[in-house]
């Protein structure tokens, strides 16, 4: 099981993240397309089932994390390992769902920017539905707080609450 550090906040437009990330020489390791399903109960864990389009390949997981959908900038959550989804374990995906009560709360679709530099990681998402841009800073703690400290004035010019 993972423990996630990250803030996350919605924003006006991404731009100025992807050029900072580009200007510190954060590497670029993704973009993709990506539908994500949320799937919940009313109790403290959610499911999701991601999607991710790359160009070349779809990879469909399954992970579960704690469900603290809150409005604060930081968050830190349980999340546990990745189950690839293919057509051997579909089935036993669906009835696990099923038997633990969840149903689909909300589909998410959005395009993804991972940029990675030491142990921070920005997630830059473009949402198609719904509509709005989202970033988060995640990794560890002292090094995750430097960066956010950096950025606030961008992040305060460009924050939506």
């Amino acid at each position: 099981m993972n423990k996630e550090y990250e803030y996350s906040f919605k924003v006006k437009d991404t731009k100025d993240f992807i050029e900072y990330c580009t200007l510190n020489k954060y590497k670029k390791k993704d973009e993709y397309l990506q539908t994500r399903i949320l799937y919940k109960n009313g109790g403290p864990i959610m499911a999701r089932i991601t999607e991710n389009i790359y160009n070349d390949k779809v990879l469909k997981v399954l992970n579960f994390k704690d469900d603290n959908l809150n409005d604060n900038t930081l968050k830190v959550s349980r999340e546990s390992k990745d189950l690839i989804i293919n057509y051997d374990n579909q089935e036993f995906v669906d009835s696990l769902i099923e038997i633990l009560g969840l149903t689909n709360k909300k589909v998410l679709k959005r395009k993804r920017y991972v940029y990675e530099k030491n142990n921070v990681k920005f997630e830059i998402d473009e949402y198609t539905d719904p509509v709005m841009n989202v970033v988060a800073i995640e990794g560890l703690k002292d090094e995750v707080d430097k960066v956010y400290n950096e950025l606030e004035k961008i992040i305060n010019c460009n924050k939506i609450d």
